[in-house]
């Protein structure tokens, strides 16, 4: 067995090789279900280190189980999935696939599991066995979804489950987390407008479809605000028309709401339907609203989290616990994962000098592979002991 300063050391002897290994996923991104060669890389990688990989879960997923003894099994989470967007780093090894890029750092995280798979292989017997569940479209909010649906805790019973993020937001060094809602639910709010459209040269035969979008929104946002205090909502998205001399009989915007209780999830819906019925009959025009699950709440058991506050605190590298004040506005489809089952999701502080996630000149931070491997492989033997 490897000892905690022994592992950092050997980290930082092998930082490079894993910094190679990062900036090679950086390079060749793929979005949610396409994960094809990120996914045969990843198990390959997972595969030479002895873990038994399992068959295709929920399309590009599968998961590589570093078995151990006769104990109760737990299993650590990564993300692969990458966004559609187009990378402005300017860096040597930046996206080679247009319009996709690792801006969230799914790429950094499948290199920390690596690094942890490895150092728990060189560990000697384990208690129990580890599962490392490789999950595609985190993004879409429909990856844990799919795993489960196809079966993924069929195939494996983890006593523990544990994901994880990188997090600009917080210092390097610091790991955070709480018991209860650590990432909100994500809802999709949909509007739907119809009348009487015509030519933009006779409006008043027509009906001011723009003028009830325009009163609509104005209308969400105070109620969604006033009523809702302490939740995220906005406007993201419209459906205009399609020329400028024509006045449409259709419109439709969509908002992005994020909350940390069910209460206010329902309250959201009743608000829409109220407001649509509201600028329906101000403007003599048909409205509907819909609202559409995206993510559910991240909702982290006690001990779980108790248990990665103690890792934490007993690590041999220079890292800090702390407990976060409240949930984040961010949704994680993790959530659906540790919803009927003990888990914990927690944030690796990695600074904001590598930008922030999703913007097109993110870079993960690579002094993450030097300590957070370290931490993750002595929380699952940590775990595998108490379970």
């Amino acid at each position: 067995m490897r000892e905690a300063k022994d592992a950092l050391a050997w980290l930082a002897q092998n930082h490079d090789r894993f910094c190679a290994i990062r900036r090679a996923f950086h390079q060749t991104p793929e979005i949610g279900f396409d994960e094809v060669a990120t996914a045969k890389t990843l198990a390959a990688h997972l595969a030479a280190l002895g873990c038994v990989i399992s068959r295709p879960i929920g399309g590009t997923g599968f998961v590589a189980t570093l078995h151990g003894g006769p104990g109760r099994a737990v299993a650590l989470r990564t993300d692969m999935d990458a966004l559609p967007q187009s990378e402005e780093t300017g860096l040597a090894y930046a996206s080679q696939n247009p319009g996709r890029m690792h801006a969230c750092g799914h790429d950094g995280h499948m290199t920390l599991m690596l690094a942890t798979a490895e150092l728990l292989a060189a560990a000697g017997p384990l208690p129990g066995p580890v599962h490392f569940i490789c999950q595609p479209a985190e993004e879409l909010g429909q990856g844990a979804d799919r795993m489960i649906a196809d079966g993924l805790f069929d195939e494996i019973d983890p006593a523990l489950t544990f994901g994880y993020h990188n997090w600009p937001q917080l210092p390097v060094g610091v790991v955070s987390a709480r018991a209860g809602a650590i990432m909100a639910a994500y809802r999709e709010i949909r509007f739907s407008l119809t009348g009487r459209g015509g030519h933009a040269a006779l409006p008043q035969l027509s009906d001011d479809i723009y003028g009830a979008l325009a009163a609509l929104i104005t209308r969400m946002n105070a109620r969604m605000r006033t009523e809702l205090a302490g939740t995220a909502f906005a406007f993201t998205r419209n459906l205009s028309g399609t020329a400028a001399n024509i006045i449409p009989d259709r419109l439709g915007a969509s908002a992005s709401f994020r909350f940390v209780s069910p209460e206010q999830g329902e309250q959201a819906g009743v608000i829409a339907e109220d407001v649509a019925r509201e600028i329906a009959a101000g403007f003599g025009i048909s409205v509907s609203a819909e609202v559409t699950r995206v993510f559910n709440l991240t909702r982290n058991d006690a001990a779980a989290t108790a248990l990665v506050a103690e890792v934490v605190g007993a690590s041999a590298g220079d890292l800090i616990w702390q407990e976060a004040p409240s949930a984040s506005m961010v949704a994680e489809d993790f959530g659906t994962m540790i919803e009927d089952r003990p888990g914990c999701y927690f944030w690796l502080g990695a600074g904001m000098e590598r930008g922030s996630l999703h913007n097109s000149r993110f870079d993960f931070n690579e002094a993450l592979l030097l300590t957070a491997p370290q931490l993750l492989a002595d929380l699952l033997r940590k775990a595998l002991e108490r379970v």
